[in-house]
């Protein structure tokens, strides 16, 4: 930071004005007065150079706090400035000697250029406190995601005492642009004062995640709907409510509840906000299904088996990059996580089938008991009347559009979600089937294109909903995927 020579008219009433606060930060301030320095005594003045190096290296250190130099042509003075060491060291040149003048100019500057380095030196502890305090919230979540409660509640301790102590929690997920993410997230910390896990997601720029416990009010979801209808392009999706050992869970929830939310005219959305498979399946006949399914997950030691389930579900939902940024691990572990569960399942995660059943399965989990015998297949719970209206009721709006979005929509999932066969299917070009598919999100108020908890729902409707023929790979997979008896007969 330098300071050219010049005047200045009212000299300590411009010192005053230069160092006023401004947006632009204390940094800019530091360099108005030093420009403002250099000016009234007619040279220059900078913070940390313009000296020999042994001797600013010497006040830089504190020993001593301040030096002069005396040359022909150049007199140049030397002050330590600030507590932390090395000291900023103000050097101020001039070519004739410092009289009372220039030498009390330098003092006062000196005064206002150590307040404000202390002022500086403050924001920055400041801010590397906000830092490390973000950076334990991100790990307690990471932990949880991870089903690690005590090792989560022990770190949360030292920051927010008994914020975990609840057995439940609600996961909400707010969606903004990335500009306004951190303004967001400040918003979100003030609104809950601590009655909550607020944190910058680390897979998806524009989210915050914020894990509530359940303490009965239901305050800090009511102040987080209300945050989001007085500010545009904010969304919000909420989870039910879970035990904090399935937070994971919750945030699958509310990332579907999310995808939601940003087809709704109040940009908010929650488990109650419409009916869902497993709202209308017979509880006991799926859950026996999904311990059928899930059997062989139960030759994996207890605690490996959690963090193998929780990597599925969220590598169901997203890629392995992000997964591994909400776990806090690798995204080969992922990848390795994911085969493993594969491999135990005998499904292939290739197919959209296969990853709508898991899905559906592990959705179940928690209420899965040990179903005895042959468990039902997928089939079967597909079949009964109350899940066939559903599926009627979910795709009907597909049904009434001219354009034949419902066929498109079949054709699509039965090639495995592959554009140019499903076209070839159709006889259409591949851009009518991206149009429809669309069109098919806006109708249905779910994402398709991007996978996820929105479209394995659709893949188990469609297989559901008797109202069209199916012919070819979609028959055999409504016949016969998924059995819960005997997992390995998922591949068509």
């Amino acid at each position: 930071m330098t300071g050219a020579a010049g005047g200045a008219g009212e000299p300590l009433a411009g010192l005053l004005k230069a160092a006023r606060s401004s947006p632009d930060g204390y940094r800019a301030a530091v360099r108005r007065v030093l420009e403002w320095l250099g000016g009234v005594v007619g040279g220059t003045a900078v913070l940390g150079g313009g000296a020999e190096a042994g001797l600013l290296k010497a006040v830089a250190g504190g020993n001593p706090r301040s030096a002069v130099v005396a040359e022909p042509g150049r007199h140049v003075r030397l002050l330590a400035l600030g507590y932390e060491r090395p000291h900023p060291v103000l050097v101020v040149t001039r070519p004739e000697p410092f009289d009372e003048t220039a030498a009390a100019f330098t003092a006062h500057a000196a005064t206002v250029l150590e307040l404000l380095v202390r002022g500086g030196e403050a924001e920055a502890q400041r801010q590397r406190m906000t830092e490390a305090g973000a950076g334990v919230r991100l790990s307690v979540l990471q932990l949880l995601m991870g089903g690690e409660v005590a090792l989560a509640q022990r770190t949360m301790a030292g920051l927010r005492p008994g914020l975990l102590d609840a057995d439940r929690a609600v996961v909400l997920v707010l969606e903004t642009s990335r500009a306004e993410r951190q303004e967001v997230a400040g918003a979100c910390e003030g609104l809950l004062a601590g009655r909550a896990l607020v944190v910058r997601c680390p897979a998806e720029d524009g989210h915050v995640i914020v894990v509530a416990p359940h303490t009965g009010d239901g305050g800090a979801e009511a102040a987080l709907r209300a945050f989001v209808a007085g500010r545009d392009g904010v969304f919000l999706g909420v989870s039910g409510r879970q035990p904090l050992s399935r937070v994971a869970a919750g945030y699958d929830d509310a990332v579907r509840s999310l995808a939601a939310a940003r087809l709704m005219p109040g940009r908010v959305a929650g488990p109650a906000t419409r009916v869902r498979l497993p709202d209308v399946l017979d509880a006991g006949a799926a859950s026996a299904w999904a311990a059928g399914f899930l059997r062989p997950l139960g030759a994996v030691p207890a605690h490996d088996r959690y963090q193998l389930t929780a990597t599925v579900r969220l590598g169901l939902e997203y890629t392995a990059v992000s997964a591994a940024s909400l776990l806090g691990i690798s995204r080969n572990t992922v990848r390795a996580r994911m085969d493993r569960a594969a491999g135990l399942l005998g499904v292939d995660l290739g197919d959209v089938r296969d990853r709508a059943a898991l899905d559906l399965a592990l959705g179940w989990q928690e209420e899965a008991g040990d179903p005895g015998g042959a468990a039902p297949d997928l089939a079967a719970l597909l079949a009964a009347g109350p899940v066939r209206a559903w599926a009627r009721e979910l795709l009907a709006p597909l049904g009434a559009d001219e354009r034949g979005l419902l066929r498109t929509l079949r054709a699509w999932v039965g090639e495995n979600c592959a554009v140019e066969p499903a076209a070839r299917r159709r006889g259409v070009h591949p851009r009518t089937v991206r149009e429809h598919l669309r069109a098919a999100e806006g109708l249905l108020r779910r994402q398709l294109v991007a996978g996820g908890g929105g479209l394995y729902e659709v893949v188990l409707a469609l297989a559901a909903d008797p109202s069209e023929g199916r012919s070819g790979r979609s028959a055999r997979v409504h016949r016969a995927r998924v059995r819960g008896s005997c997992p390995a007969t998922v591949h068509p």
